[in-house]
């Protein structure tokens, strides 16, 4: 997956949040997923939203997600390691497509800027075709491994577009 100028001005921007995602114990040494939307038959998807230039973007994205206290972390503890945006085939085992978004430590430290001095998640190719699935993922770092995503204490918003066929 790469940034895709021709995306930039396509599809109507949807948000993912923290409520939205799955309350999964990260096995350390793969990836989880932890958001899977199936991509309906009259519909296309890609990752982001608009273009990566700071005065036009439309997508500034932070990630703080934190552990339950159930697993091996703590009620409250960072998650860390890679978030990971992946289209993947109508059973969710094969991946077409994959795309780091970034360091969880970094995504969380972004909570603390100014909305628009946050990371930016621009429109990436290829598209999601219907049927296959838009994935965001998480490749926990080893001492996050065990930990269970807790989305109630978590705060996060990432974005993907949703295109009409």
């Amino acid at each position: 997956m790469e940034e895709y100028p021709p995306l930039f001005g396509e599809g109507q921007k949807r948000s993912v949040t923290a409520s939205a995602l799955s309350k999964e114990t990260l096995k350390a040494g793969t990836e989880n997923t932890v958001w899977a939307k199936q991509v309906a038959q009259d519909k296309k998807l890609f990752a982001g939203h608009g273009p990566e230039v700071r005065d036009y973007a439309k997508a500034f994205i932070h990630a703080k997600l934190v552990a339950s206290g159930a697993g091996s972390g703590d009620a409250g503890d960072i998650i860390n390691g890679d978030l990971i945006v992946a289209i993947t085939d109508s059973d969710q085992r094969r991946v077409f497509a994959s795309h780091v978004v970034g360091n969880l430590g970094d995504l969380a430290d972004a909570l603390e800027d100014d909305r628009t001095s946050r990371p930016i998640m621009a429109a990436l190719a290829p598209y999601a075709m219907p049927g296959r699935y838009l994935e965001f993922r998480i490749l926990p770092s080893p001492g996050s491994g065990g930990v269970e995503l807790d989305p109630a204490e978590s705060d996060a918003r990432l974005y993907y577009s949703e295109v009409s066929v």
